[in-house]
């Protein structure tokens, strides 16, 4: 049975529901979506930057165009023979003092609320295990530099305020989409200044950057990533198919070829990749509920 949404996360919801109705060439906005959100603030961020078991991995620190290495902040004590691992945040909290900025990821980890929304997302597409991080960043210091993702990105602004540069789309691609020149941006399409409440849907390769002419800012990221059977996966089975069942020998490359082709064009073909679609999507379905039990330990409630 599903948990009810967070209202305030219903609503973004039906705004998504509504960009996928009326698929956007390039973007969908709309300012207010949610007012004076509170389902995620700085509080929050703070409570989840103070755990003790926060892990290098789950954050992202840049200051002045250069990234912040955690790494080198991780200790341990030894308890009954076992490393238990934590990290001096010390840095962490001069380098937000300096201006820093700072993403936090797998919010759909450590927030029930936020895993159902994106399970709600995961469900909307063919097969897709979507991820959901935190943008914090203070005046004239991003995370990213400008760049296009590889998959459409659903973005709620829930404080302070950010301008967004949208360039003309591109053709979409896993290569060369990050730390893009103005060059390579090319020319502007659109610039929003997103505030607390507003809503983008951004479609894949329309490459962006972001600018924090305020104070600071705090946006949500919801990356909408594609986990259908990868190109590479495909080639692979249709390789050994080939094995199996090859053109003659001394054919040209073009007889060759269209012998390759015809095996993906194949019904067999076809029905298995279907099959193997279906088989992920339902992985997916299983390890977001899994991902939903990551806070579930309330046995001890009836002693508290």
């Amino acid at each position: 049975m599903k948990q009810k949404l967070h209202k305030e996360l219903q609503t973004l919801l039906d705004f998504y529901h509504k960009q996928r109705q009326n698929l956007p060439e390039a973007y969908g906005y709309k300012a207010g979506v949610i007012n004076n959100p509170s389902f995620f603030t700085v509080s929050d961020l703070q409570r989840h930057l103070n755990n003790p078991l926060l892990q290098p991995e789950w954050v992202y620190v840049k200051l002045n165009g250069e990234r912040v290495e955690l790494e080198k902040f991780c200790f341990y004590k030894t308890v009954q023979n076992k490393q238990l691992n934590f990290m001096d945040k010390q840095v962490l909290n001069n380098e937000i003092n300096k201006g820093a900025a700072v993403v936090l990821e797998g919010i759909d980890i450590l927030d029930s609320n936020i895993n159902e929304f994106v399970a709600r997302l995961d469900d909307s597409l063919p097969c897709v295990l979507a991820n959901s991080e935190v943008f914090f960043s203070q005046q004239d210091n991003e995370a990213y530099e400008g760049h296009c993702d590889a998959d459409d990105v659903l973005v709620v602004h829930l404080a302070g305020k950010k301008t967004w540069q949208l360039f003309q789309p591109q053709q979409r691609r896993y290569a060369g989409i990050q730390d893009l020149n103005d060059e390579q941006l090319g020319p502007v399409m659109q610039e929003i200044t997103m505030r607390p409440g507003d809503a983008l849907y951004l479609r894949a390769g329309v490459p962006h950057r972001c600018l924090t002419n305020a104070a600071f800012s705090l946006h949500m990221s919801f990356d909408l990533v594609d986990s259908s059977p990868r190109i590479s996966e495909v080639n692979r089975e249709a390789t050994n198919q080939y094995a199996h069942a090859c053109e003659l020998p001394y054919e040209p490359l073009s007889k060759v070829v269209k012998r390759y082709v015809s095996i993906l064009e194949s019904d067999d073909f076809q029905a298995a990749l279907k099959e193997a679609t279906e088989f992920k999507r339902a992985e997916i379905a299983n390890f977001r509920e899994m991902l939903g039990r990551s806070s579930a330990v309330k046995s001890l409630n009836k002693f508290s």
